[in-house]
């Protein structure tokens, strides 16, 4: 009996999980979900938005790194939105994450950079 892999879909459109006002231990793993979710789905790239996120404790840059790795085993290019001030900023400078993914000031930026990493 042979077993084998359903196929995945291709899209040509990056996959946007957008993160909500607050981001916080009852949130997260839901994002990162749905982050998993369209790299399964084959997303030929992904973008975390940040730009309404007002609030998030140490969920947000933990949800952005784990989806980050799961991006980079996929082969995967993700981009995170992230504005250039504000609490938001503050937490993901201090958790590195600033350091560690792409980051775009908007989401037009973030798919051009997605097309130019692809």
């Amino acid at each position: 009996m042979n077993a084998s892999a359903a196929p995945v879909p291709e899209t040509s459109v990056p996959g946007v999980v957008t993160f909500p006002p607050e981001v916080d231990l009852s949130n997260g793993e839901a994002l990162l979900r749905e982050a998993l979710r369209l790299l399964r789905t084959g997303t030929p790239g992904l973008v975390l938005d940040l730009r309404e996120c007002t609030f998030c404790d140490s969920s947000g840059p933990n949800m952005i790194f784990r989806a980050q790795r799961r991006a980079d085993a996929a082969g995967v290019p993700m981009v995170v939105v992230l504005p250039w001030d504000g609490i938001v900023r503050r937490v993901c400078d201090i958790a590195g994450v600033t350091r560690r993914v792409p980051l775009a000031p908007d989401l037009d930026s973030a798919r051009a950079m997605l097309a130019d990493l692809a």
